[in-house]
């Protein structure tokens, strides 16, 4: 679900926004409501919502501030304006920071929905968009072992209700909430023309749909593929199945459904497939069977997740547990599989591995071929991880690690909690959200704010400095000299030229 917050200076306008909508039917949770920028820009680095509606002049911060500032922390973030007659020159400079959604005051219900629903359609294609060579190479060498990982972990659920469990492992790598799926249902499709209809299928994917992955499943006589959603591409698809003919007694038949998330999509997909004992899996030229099971899947999940338990007798246990576990299958194949869920449940939980490290492991694993080597291979990943877990509990306090980042980077104008999460501690910037601001007891903006406001001061107390502009680059604030005297005075309250007089004797505090 994705996040909204709502800035204007006009409280009727913010109240009123925040009623009229029916957040819950769109989707959204809307987070709060900001009545300048400056308290806007400490909110989204302290929640990070996905949405900001921000109206363009503000006093302070304006919204063209704003966006400039945010977009130089985090370029997730999608900006709607709200504008009045006479400002459009100032949403034209917005539009250079890739906002695309611009509403005139006043606007009505309708208008606003019509808004947020286009951002999320466009949030959801940056997600699919914006991968870097280091997720492309994720990409390429985990889809499979990922998909494979999450039906493998759901079969073994007991309910469709503990299918969240499984989702939350893997959500470090794919997007379970914000990108709706189609799913296609062909009955009647025989073992013998499973891999014809496969082929021919293929082909059509690579002549009609290109760069879109169809993720194929057979199980006794139907096949499944599922994908994300396109919807330029659907009547094409109604086409083909209309026209496929195979030899064989019956015709198939399809079914079509449309799912709003991948949740949803494999929430109604699972239940369909979990009675059958192996499962084919299909993802471009790569075809896995999986295993149905249940009871060694669910040992060997219940084994990993002890071996992060904060007690370490019990880890230490569940770890030689499941070395042992996994050293005495014979099935090279599933082998691999649990192989894959352990490893990419491992890396969610430790801040010195990545995905890439993730990756590379699953590449050697998919060459191996032996299950004594697999084994091995799995039993030194394995005891690398154990022994990081641990060392990590006796390193010290995660907001202790983030305030000597901030104070060795304080002169960063892109310093945040997001960037300080995603590449130096590997974490989800919400979880150190919330245990920085429980282990402190104040928000990270705060502190972040404080700490340049405290630098500030020492270098208007040990220099000669008279550049507003300098003393600015030097805490953060970049080439902003105004937002930089903005905070500072909101923080001591006097600005900067008054506070270097107030140091020499000149003026008394205001």
């Amino acid at each position: 679900m994705l996040k909204v917050l709502i800035v204007d200076d006009e409280k009727i306008i913010r109240e009123t926004i925040a009623d009229l909508i029916d957040w819950d039917s769109l989707s959204l949770q809307l987070i709060g409501t900001a009545k300048d920028g400056i308290e806007a820009y400490n909110i989204i680095l302290d929640e990070y919502p996905e949405i900001v509606l921000t109206d363009i002049k503000m006093p302070g911060l304006s919204g063209l501030d704003l966006i400039q500032r945010i977009h130089a922390v985090n370029k997730d973030t999608q900006f709607i304006i709200l504008s009045g007659y006479g400002e459009f020159e100032y949403a034209k400079k917005a539009m250079q920071y890739g906002v695309r959604h611009y509403l005139l005051k006043p606007c009505n219900e309708e208008q606003i929905i019509e808004s947020l629903r286009d951002v999320q359609k466009d949030y959801a294609n940056y997600l699919t968009s914006k991968d870097s060579p280091a997720q492309t190479f994720i990409a390429r060498n985990m889809n499979l072992n990922l998909m494979v990982g999450i039906i493998n972990d759901s079969l073994s659920q007991e309910t469709d209700a503990d299918f969240s469990y499984v989702f939350s492992n893997y959500k470090r790598y794919i997007d379970f909430d914000n990108i709706s799926y189609e799913i296609f249902y062909i009955y009647f499709v025989t073992p013998e023309n499973h891999p014809i209809l496969l082929d021919k299928l293929q082909h059509f994917r690579d002549r009609s749909c290109p760069g879109i992955t169809f993720h194929i499943i057979y199980v006794y006589n139907t096949m499944i593929f599922f994908f994300k959603s396109v919807n330029d591409n659907l009547e094409q698809i109604y086409e083909y199945l209309n026209s496929v003919a195979l030899e064989q007694a019956v015709s198939i038949k399809y079914r079509h459904n449309y799912c709003p998330s991948l949740a949803d999509m494999l929430t109604e997909l699972i239940p369909h497939i979990r009675r059958y004992e192996i499962i084919y899996f299909t993802e471009g030229s790569n075809t896995l069977s999986i295993y149905n099971y249940q009871n060694i899947i669910k040992e060997v999940q219940r084994l990993t997740a002890s071996v992060y338990s904060p007690e370490k007798p019990v880890s230490t246990q569940a770890y030689l547990e499941l070395k042992s576990t996994l050293a005495s299958l014979s099935d090279a194949d599933f082998l691999k599989q649990l192989a894959a869920s352990v490893i990419i449940f491992s890396v969610a939980r430790l801040r010195s591995f990545d995905m890439v490290d993730a990756a590379e492991f699953l590449i050697k694993l998919e060459k191996e071929k032996d299950c004594g080597e697999i084994a091995k291979l799995l039993d030194a990943q394995l005891t690398c991880f154990f022994e990081e877990y641990h060392s990590q509990r006796y390193t010290g306090d995660i907001s202790h690690k983030i305030q000597e980042y901030v104070e060795a980077h304080i002169c960063d104008s892109g310093l945040s909690l997001k960037w300080i999460a995603e590449n130096y501690l590997f974490m989800n910037v919400d979880y150190l959200s919330k245990r920085f601001l429980k282990e402190t007891g104040c928000k990270f903006s705060r502190y972040l704010t404080d700490m340049r406001i405290k630098r500030a001061k020492e270098i208007l107390a040990s220099s000669d400095l008279d550049s507003i502009q300098n003393v600015a680059d030097m805490v953060g604030c970049g080439n902003n000299p105004q937002y930089f005297s903005q905070i500072f005075k909101k923080s001591t309250g006097m600005s900067p030229s008054r506070y270097v007089k107030m140091l020499h004797g000149d003026v008394g505090i205001e």
